[in-house]
């Protein structure tokens, strides 16, 4: 009866915890199996606490005796997620949900996430799964990034982007490319348990595009066609 009544706000203790204090709930009601809770994210440029969506879930009850955990997650306006998890591994079944882009970024490693990345982003995605005693992971994500900003790059926001992220076993490939905007961008990258590595391509278009292209020149190197550089960015994720 006591774990059938465990209360919800044991939750949030145990996310800001798995989160490295970069997501906390707060709000919270219900009990730890069926629940709502608001999800804030903060800012690693700022320090700033960012509000996030309303949470409502449910564990399925009837999949635990077959040693699988059930869970789902639905947000108020719309979209969600089913997420299920075993001995061996956990698994995003479906995926279709709206983020405020700061609070993915947040859980980036290293310095990646104190850029201040901002605008709205919808991920979606079926059947990714990851084992739990490595990176290893198979499946595919897609996040489109809207109204995309930077706050190390001056003007109006930068455009939409689109992000395709794919579990190759021990590695997860990144493709990134501007859909619409003033900063035109088309790269690929890698993930591993050892290292970030990102190449890209990138042009300064319209409004801004000055100011725009003195920072592209100052991170990149000169592309083979003028008005377009280089982009690398590497980073060691173990000391």
């Amino acid at each position: 009866f006591a774990a059938v009544q465990l209360p919800a706000s044991v939750l949030a203790p145990w996310v800001s915890g798995a989160t490295n204090q970069r997501w906390r709930l707060s709000g919270v009601e219900g009990t730890v199996w069926h629940g709502r809770a608001a999800l804030s994210g903060i800012d690693r440029a700022s320090g700033r606490w960012q509000p996030g969506p309303q949470l409502r879930w449910r564990i399925a009850w009837a999949e635990l005796p077959g040693g699988r955990f059930v869970l789902q997650i639905d947000q108020d306006g719309g979209g969600g997620a089913r997420l299920e998890a075993s001995l061996p591994a956990w698994s995003i079944v479906e995926l279709d949900a709206g983020l405020p882009v700061s609070h993915i970024a947040t859980l980036l490693p290293g310095t990646l996430g104190e850029y201040g990345w901002a605008g709205t982003a919808r991920l979606r995605g079926k059947e990714f799964s990851c084992r739990w005693s490595r990176l290893n992971c198979t499946g595919q994500l897609d996040l489109q990034w809207a109204n995309a900003a930077v706050a190390q790059l001056p003007g109006p926001v930068l455009g939409d982007v689109r992000v395709r992220v794919v579990g190759e076993g021990e590695a997860l490939r990144i493709d990134l490319v501007t859909v619409r905007g003033r900063l035109h961008m088309s790269g690929t990258g890698e993930l591993t348990a050892q290292v970030l590595r990102f190449s890209a391509e990138a042009e300064a278009r319209g409004e801004g595009a000055a100011g725009l292209e003195a920072v592209l020149k100052a991170v990149g190197r000169p592309g083979t066609t003028p008005g377009r550089y280089l982009i690398d960015y590497r980073e060691n994720l173990l000391p």
